[in-house]
């Protein structure tokens, strides 16, 4: 009965847990949505992750794998849905523009891999303000033409290339409610794992 009333409370604590990675998810994409945060928010979570991990997770009942996963799955669930609402933005109102590179910057991720900025000139359209990201290994000199596509509203930085198509937005929301569904096999094996740890100690 002990056991039962534990596995309860386990599952119950699991759908808190997924309630509030889904919603808390969702609110956190949106502020770095508005806030111009796309890089600094997803980050920040997941140095807090690891940090509640290091700290908390690895000293309790909490099986650490699980946890690792459910971090994991949080962070990309977090990245994609900002990557899903800059997509939706740039279909309602995003301009296709044409630009001329002014200048280059290289800079260099925590991995020591380079990546290039570019500052742009607007040879359509309104004033391209803030720079574009080059991909990565991608390489653009300066006077060099470019297509861009820039949020009047200011919400998302300019990128290189055209306008996001409906396929890829469409691609984009299946892997986001594909990730969501990824946690539910996570918090169920959680759930269990939990259940299973408490049992040992009682037959202990």
């Amino acid at each position: 009965m002990r056991t039962a009333g534990r596995a309860a409370w386990n599952a119950a604590l699991a759908a808190l847990l997924g309630g509030a990675v889904f919603f808390g998810d969702r609110k956190l994409a949106d502020f770095a949505h508005r806030t111009h945060g796309q890089a600094a928010v997803p980050l920040l979570v997941l140095l807090v992750l690891i940090t509640v991990h290091l700290t908390w997770v690895v000293r309790r009942d909490d099986p650490a794998l699980l946890m690792t996963l459910l971090g994991a799955i949080a962070t990309a669930m977090l990245f994609v849905h900002i990557s899903v609402l800059d997509s939706r933005a740039l279909r309602e109102h995003g301009l296709e523009q044409h630009a001329r590179i002014t200048r280059v910057q290289t800079k260099f991720n925590a991995d020591n891999t380079d990546y290039q900025v570019y500052t742009l000139e607007a040879l359509d359209g309104p004033p391209i303000t803030g720079t574009a990201t080059g991909t990565l290994g991608g390489s653009r000199r300066v006077g060099e033409t470019v297509t861009v596509t820039t949020d009047p509203s200011g919400q998302v930085a300019p990128t290189l290339g055209g306008l996001p198509s409906a396929a890829e937005q469409l691609w984009m929301g299946r892997l986001d409610t594909a990730l969501a569904v990824l946690l539910v096999p996570v918090l169920i094996g959680w759930t269990r794992e939990r259940t299973r740890k408490h049992s040992g100690r009682q037959q202990d």
